[in-house]
């Protein structure tokens, strides 16, 4: 055992002298994966939001002119899977062109110290938990390091095993102990990719624009590519296919803009005018168009359909509600015909209302002549049947009486017994009651026109 113990110390001695480190090229691109295999240089790493994968597109060779475009692309265009195992590996490269070495050094080390302890503790079962736990260190060091080291820890680790064995059976155990841990096969890492060139950069910034769904993107990445790529020996025809591309998709920014100002527009006259049947039409108008344009413009389209569509359920709505104008016109015309003479009547005792409210005073007389005429305002409202639309109308009218008889009341019984707190009551309720029926006047004046609408304003 203390041969083997020895040995372990020696080879500690000698795997903890670090390597001679090795350039490793962009240690700041990643890569985004597509479904096709294409691998899209990326300035750091990339984010899943939800449906999405946003990721920032390095386009040129890492000089002066390079470009970075943040770009969101659709998660099922990506192969996350692959993209995620390059990130892994991107950070394995990092950690051991930095931390990597002087990390190992420090657990080997500990390693060592405690190896070098063991053959000074008499306790055999000590001695074997403390061997168990420097093993099971190392290793779990390996696995939580990206796999550093991974062939010379495992090689240690097989040392370990003999001097464990050694130390069981000094404590009597005649039991094998499997460790699974020992046998973990290193994960096999996503190759990394050399820094692309100026072609490739472009030529990938087209590929991202291809699949890309959002046209601000394609437009943002096109653009990019053909700056990139002007005037650069070797990339002309990378070039030449960015702006033909970019023509092509500014020629379709202005199309489907105009496609959508116009047939917005339409609905928005037609939303006015109820129609539903024209702004149906519109909407079967932008599917026609947009499939003669070689649908270009999904999540364009997408929104146009979106806002038609809202116009479409408002114009339903505002269609009822014309026709069931049409439909209560005359009942509500009737019904305003048959209160004319209470809501004018009652608009003549406002001067002893508001007097009452503000606690102006007023004659003793007068308000005993309000009071009769709001009584017999009070019947007449009584006797009238509202149509079923008015009927908050026709409560809110009747409050307004009832509250107005309060208010004189009170105001009358202030009056003979000099009461301040009943006069305070009666303006309340003399301000509730005016309040009231400028609320039934307005209603009722807005329900005997015909409904209006006015449709949102586009963004």
């Amino acid at each position: 055992m203390r041969r083997l113990l020895a040995t372990i110390i020696v080879v500690l001695c000698a795997v903890a002298v670090p390597k001679a480190q090795q350039t490793v090229d962009a240690m700041s691109i990643f890569r985004v994966f597509l479904k096709d295999g294409q691998a899209l240089p990326s300035f750091g790493e990339s984010a899943v939001v939800g449906d999405r994968v946003i990721y920032t597109a390095v386009i040129g060779d890492g000089g002066a002119r390079t470009t970075l475009q943040l770009v969101s692309l659709a998660v099922e265009q990506v192969d996350l899977l692959r993209t995620a195992r390059y990130a892994e590996a991107m950070r394995a490269a990092q950690y051991g062109a930095t931390y990597g070495e002087a990390d190992y050094a420090a657990i080997t080390a500990e390693v060592q110290r405690t190896v070098g302890e063991l053959t000074k503790i008499k306790d055999p079962a000590r001695r074997l938990a403390m061997a168990e736990e420097a093993k099971k260190r190392l290793l779990s060091w390996s696995e939580e390091h990206y796999n550093y080291r991974a062939d010379d820890v495992q090689k240690l680790g097989g040392m370990f095993d003999e001097v464990i064995a050694e130390l069981r059976a000094a404590v009597g155990e005649s039991r094998f102990a499997f460790d699974l841990t020992a046998g973990s096969p290193k994960p096999a890492l996503e190759p990394l990719l050399p820094v692309p060139t100026l072609r490739e950069s472009a030529s990938l910034a087209i590929a991202a624009a291809r699949v890309a769904d959002q046209g601000s993107d394609r437009v943002a990445l096109l653009r990019a590519a053909a700056a990139a790529t002007e005037n650069a020996a070797g990339a002309a025809d990378v070039g030449t296919e960015a702006k033909r591309l970019l023509t092509s998709e500014q020629t379709a920014d202005a199309v489907y803009g105009a496609l959508a100002a116009v047939l917005l527009t339409r609905a928005d006259a037609a939303l006015r005018r109820g129609d539903v049947a024209d702004i149906a039409d519109a909407r079967r108008q932008a599917i026609e168009r947009d499939r003669q344009l070689g649908s270009m413009r999904p999540q364009d389209l997408e929104k146009l359909l979106s806002s038609l569509d809202a116009k479409l359920e408002a114009a339903k709505a505002y269609r009822l509600a014309l026709d069931h104008y049409a439909y209560a016109r005359r009942g509500r015309l009737d019904y305003e015909r048959r209160v004319r003479t209470t809501m004018s009547g009652f608009d003549g005792l406002r001067p002893v209302l508001a007097a009452i409210r503000d606690m102006h005073g007023t004659a003793y007389w007068r308000l005993s002549q309000t009071l009769d005429r709001l009584k017999a305002f009070e019947a007449d409202l009584a006797l009238i049947k509202a149509p079923e639309d008015l009927i908050d109308v026709h409560s809110t009218l009747s409050s307004s009486v009832h509250m107005a008889l309060e208010a004189c009341e009170r105001r009358r019984r202030a009056v003979i017994v000099e009461s301040l707190p009943d006069a305070r009551d009666a303006s309340s309720a003399a301000a509730g009651a005016l309040l009231l029926a400028d609320q039934a006047r307005t209603t009722l004046v807005a329900r005997l026109f015909p409904p209006r609408i006015e449709p949102p304003r586009r963004p």
